[in-house]
């Protein structure tokens, strides 16, 4: 052997392990378990809303949220699951694209928050039963605003209902966790 294939054997079988090796990586999808979680925002930059109240809007009194333990009871042996909003996972993605969609189109920064120059990011859990009907909303972590809490229950509450869970996920309750980033511009 000569002093030139000494040297070139390495580099080619480098080479082609190294090739090998990202193509097998490349085809290992790492994000199967992971949850991402996108963010509801809502961003005003120019006039002020109407200051008339939507009629499905309560007094912030009456909205508290209510505890866990007032959802309606599950049988023994009904599945459930929970997912974020944003979860890549293909299984809920149109699914929850559709709730994502119908709960924008609804949407308006809350009057008595934009009137005080409140912002902030409330965390809620929706509870959705099989036939689509609105079992439960719930905050899981407050804004610290009233007006904020309240406005984004409400506005999940006059989305509903929505559609139906599709029969593949055989779940009689999805449980679904949202981010609402509200934030003001100048």
């Amino acid at each position: 052997m000569d002093s030139k294939s000494i040297f070139i054997w390495p580099v080619l079988i480098s080479i082609v392990g190294h090739v090998a090796l990202i193509t097998a990586s490349s085809m290992i999808d790492l994000r199967d378990n992971a949850k991402t979680v996108e963010l509801f925002t809502v961003q005003i930059a120019q006039s002020e809303p109407v200051a008339k109240p939507r009629p499905e809007e309560k007094p912030a009194q009456e909205e508290t949220p209510k505890p866990a333990r007032e959802a309606k009871p599950i049988p023994q042996g009904i599945r459930e699951e929970t997912v974020h909003i944003g979860s890549s996972d293909v299984k809920y993605a149109a699914y929850l694209a559709g709730l994502k969609r119908r709960i924008m189109s609804l949407w308006q920064y809350p009057a008595g928050a934009f009137e005080n120059s409140e912002e902030g990011e409330v965390v809620i859990k929706i509870t959705i039963d099989a036939n689509g009907t609105l079992a439960q909303t719930m905050v899981l972590t407050s804004s610290g605003s009233v007006h904020l809490d309240s406005g984004t229950l409400g506005v999940v509450q006059a989305a509903a209902p929505f559609q139906p869970l599709p029969s593949q996920y055989d779940l009689s309750r999805l449980h679904i966790i949202a981010s609402f980033n509200y934030r003001l511009h100048d």
